[in-house]
Parts: C-alpha cells; structure tokens; sequence
C-alpha cells in the first residue's frame, strides 16, 4: 500500500513515516498541490493524506481535483477548534476526518486495517 501526504512540516513527515514504516506502509511526501497531484499521477495513492487547515494550497480544491481524476481515499486532519473544516470534508465524501490530536492514532489504526483487508 502506498500512501500520499499533502504537509511540508518536517516534524510531522517524520511521524507519519514512523507510523507507516511500522504498518508497512510506503510513504510520500508532497510539499505543495503540484507536487501531491503529481506524485498520485505517477503511481496510483490507496490514501491521500491532507491538512485541511494548511495555508500552502487549498486542500479542498486539491481533494476535488484527486476525487474527479483518480480513485483516491481522502484522509483529513484539523484543529479540533475548527470544526467548519470537518463540516466541508465530511460533505466532500473524506473518508477518514480527525483533529489534529488524534490523527496519527487514527492513521496507525486505519493503514492496520486496510492492511489486514489486502
């Protein structure tokens, strides 16, 4: 499986790799909407993580894109302050929407199961 992560944050990139390497996970990173577009083009995503709160590209506008040209899962995070971000993922069909504090328990337990159905 193969997973695609809309962040520039160093920090975080480090922990989402930890958590995929840990469930077997391939990760990649993107640092900008170009960038993520294409690394879901060259190589099909089971999973396209994205900060709904980032201010680098408008990640509703990235998630329309992916949704219309690829069969993509959208997993989103947010601050749990603001939850009119997860109001408009969970109307744009993401699968997966969590607050940022819970989110990689959220993404350890979602790549487990999607590994277990594969």
């Amino acid at each position: 499986m193969r997973i695609v992560t809309g962040t520039a944050d160093l920090f975080l990139q480090s922990r989402i790799a930890e958590v995929a390497r840990q469930s077997g996970v391939e990760p990649v990173f993107a640092s900008g909407p170009d960038e993520l577009k294409s690394r879901v083009a060259e190589r099909p995503a089971e999973l396209v993580i994205l900060d709904l709160s980032s201010t680098d590209y408008d990640p509703f506008s990235v998630a329309r894109e992916l949704r219309s040209k690829f069969n993509v899962r959208l997993f989103g995070f947010y601050p749990h302050v603001k939850t009119e971000l997860k109001k408009r993922a969970d109307e744009m069909g993401f699968e997966y929407v969590v607050p940022n504090s819970n989110f990689l328990p959220s993404l350890r337990r979602v790549l487990l199961e999607r590994a277990e159905e594969e």
